[in-house]
């Protein structure tokens, strides 16, 4: 499978949701979109997981900058 990125996954799993609630989906396909929604709502936490882990480093190096320069 390939790597995609969050807004990637994020819209992909948007259609998903999207079909199911209009019932597009016939019930052979529910449990793979299911599934597949799963997967997705998977990857979309662990981008942002990621994006904080970043963001927070970079507010500590300027909290440390900034009290190194007081």
């Amino acid at each position: 499978m390939e790597t995609k990125n969050y807004t990637e996954n994020f819209e992909e799993l948007t259609k998903i949701l999207k079909e199911l609630e209009r019932g597009d989906i016939t019930i052979d396909n529910m449990t793979l979109k299911i599934q597949q929604a799963l997967v997705l709502l998977d990857e979309c936490k662990e981008s942002l997981s990621k994006v904080n882990e970043d963001v927070n480093k970079i507010r500590e190096e300027i909290n440390s900058a900034n009290e190194n320069n007081i």
